[in-house]
């Protein structure tokens, strides 16, 4: 079941996260944070944006959130996503997305990135899915466990990007529930 994060939630959303930081390209990052940065890093996140866990029996199996696409109040109505399952294909990560896209719709965020690290066949089709873009490939952008890494950009229009558009809605995670 789909449902607003909460940092009780971190533990679990860090176990999710784990094997991809030790075992994949899919994230840049190479060490594995504490549970109390983590947490802290999840709290300034979901302070601001939406952030959605799907949980089942009380155990975190999926997570989706948007995060500020640059910190220049220009660019305010355009957010980066993440989403991260630890069983694929189950389409946990289609509600997720979901879930996340129609709530930054709400909000009135205008895009959405997602960005990609190849090889990530799954990514790309859960972005296409969902309705996303492709509109920037970064050639061997990063380099992670010795292999270069092409980093994709794919965007999807949330609402119009109109002349003297009012401030997109800021609210936690929790505010969402």
């Amino acid at each position: 079941m789909v449902r607003p994060f909460s940092l009780h939630d971190a533990a679990g959303v860090l176990a999710i996260y784990k094997p991809f930081i030790e075992d994949s390209g899919a994230t840049f990052e190479t060490v594995v944070p504490s549970l109390e940065s983590f947490v802290e890093r999840m709290r300034l996140i979901s302070e601001r944006y939406p952030f959605f866990v799907w949980e089942e029996g009380g155990k975190i199996l999926g997570y989706a959130f948007a995060t500020s696409h640059r910190e220049r109040i220009a660019y305010q109505w355009v957010v980066e996503t993440s989403v991260y399952v630890s069983e694929p294909g189950r389409g946990i990560g289609k509600v997720l997305y979901e879930s996340l896209l129609a709530e930054l719709s709400a909000r009135g965020f205008v895009w959405a990135y997602g960005i990609i690290t190849l090889p990530n066949h799954a990514s790309l089709a859960l972005h296409t899915h969902c309705g996303f873009e492709h509109f920037a490939t970064y050639v061997h952008a990063g380099q992670k466990n010795g292999l270069w890494h092409d980093v994709v950009w794919v965007r999807k229009l949330l609402n119009p990007a109109t002349p003297q558009l009012p401030e997109p809605l800021f609210l936690s995670a929790q505010e969402n529930a």
